[in-house]
């Protein structure tokens, strides 16, 4: 396939979705593990969670992988450590086991992460490049309903861990389809051999520089509000409205798909020429009062609903927001570095917010939520305003 092409851009899209399918396709084998090796549910929780625990660590290593071995390779090795992973989940003998299996994942998803939008930027320019980066941006709500739907096949059946050999299959295939990705070659002014010393120079000039830690800001905001928004919806609305929490969790699953045409929307809007500082504002403004109402408890269920579906839209909009604005602040020799940071932006916002939202949900009051979702729309609204005044060329150290 040849470099920036639609099938190539899709492809790469596919890595993504694997990988966050990946987080998602435990959640419904709870009573499966359970009952197969008696893990409590505080265990299972920390299984679920702990394929973040690699992205902590290694989210900043993997821009330099990513930058020394190129990306076509570094997703041919995730791939191979994905069909590992879930071999072992396959025939694990015991609860060690299957943790083990759940970290290898974690350490081949934050190298997709890493390198599917570097390559996506290297072989890409102009308004593809920017639709490419909102289509990737779609790859978590994709993947996550991809995830529940395969686990849905067959939990709470004998036949559970099939998943696995699913799961399995989706690595080898996406695996197969990478190998007729192009190879991109070195960028003009770097070279294969560079030493170490001189690739950590680049990592540390890439985090060093003021508008990518703006841009990662920003999207460590975004995460947080998305991701804690979304871990307290459920018990939050069961609650309020006095229904099962299968019920509100089900919404929210299948909200998370309106992500996906917020995410459309503003490619093209931004593809079209639309300003990305402007566009983020108006989110900003839609998505601080969205947020907000969503936890409003005089609501009815008919109407927060909508307005639940409404914070996806917008919230899949602001994400691809700022992963169309990734190329401008990325040089080309550090594109590998720059995908990274925003990898480790979004990991430590996955650890850092349960311990903020959860107890708020305890609380009952929804008060200290809007103030959470107006400070962070605000100081989002406010990195990426501030990118103005780095509108450099594409390239520009």
């Amino acid at each position: 396939m040849k470099p920036g092409s639609w099938t190539s851009i899709f492809s790469l899209f596919l890595f993504g979705v694997v990988g966050a399918s990946t987080v998602s396709k435990l959640i419904p084998l709870g009573a499966d593990l359970s009952r197969e090796f008696g893990a409590t549910p505080a265990n299972f929780g920390w299984l679920v969670s702990l394929i973040a625990l690699p992205a902590v660590i290694l989210a900043i290593p993997s821009g330099l992988l990513v930058d020394r071995f190129g990306s076509r390779r570094v997703l041919n090795v995730c791939a191979a450590l994905g069909v590992v992973a879930n071999g072992l989940y396959l025939l694990a003998p015991r609860y060690g086991v299957m943790q083990l299996a759940r970290l290898l994942e974690g350490v081949a998803i934050v190298h997709i992460y890493t390198a599917a939008p570097a390559f996506l930027m290297a072989t890409t320019e102009g308004k593809r490049r920017g639709t490419a980066m909102t289509i990737w941006a779609t790859y978590m709500p994709t993947g996550t309903a991809v995830g529940l739907l395969l686990a849905g096949l067959f939990a709470g059946t004998a036949n559970w861990r099939l998943v696995f050999l699913f799961q399995g299959g989706l690595f080898l295939l996406v695996a197969l389809v990478n190998l007729r990705q192009p190879h991109v070659a070195a960028v003009a002014g770097t070279s294969q051999v560079r030493s170490l010393r001189h690739r950590l120079l680049d990592l540390r000039g890439a985090y060093s520089r003021p508008p990518l830690l703006l841009l990662a800001l920003a999207f460590f905001l975004m995460i947080s509000l998305g991701f804690g928004a979304n871990s307290t919806f459920p018990s939050y609305f069961a609650r309020i409205h006095e229904v099962p929490i299968s019920h509100t969790a089900n919404v929210i699953a299948l909200g998370t798909l309106l992500m996906i045409p917020g995410s459309l929307g503003v490619g093209a809007l931004i593809a079209a020429g639309g300003s990305q500082q402007r566009v983020f504002a108006g989110l900003a403004v839609l998505g601080a009062l969205a947020g907000s109402l969503a936890f409003f408890p005089g609501l009815s269920i008919a109407l927060r609903i909508p307005v639940v579906g409404l914070w996806f839209v917008i919230s899949g909009a602001a994400l691809a927001t700022i992963m169309a604005t990734l190329p401008r602040v990325a040089e080309p020799q550090r594109r590998g570095a720059a995908a990274a940071l925003l990898n480790q932006a979004a990991a430590t916002a996955t650890f850092v917010n349960p311990p903020i939202w959860l107890p708020l949900s305890v609380a009952g009051g929804w008060l200290p939520f809007a103030g959470l979702m107006v400070a962070g729309w605000v100081i989002s609204a406010g990195c990426v305003a501030g990118l103005s005044a780095a509108a450099e060329p594409e390239g520009v150290p």
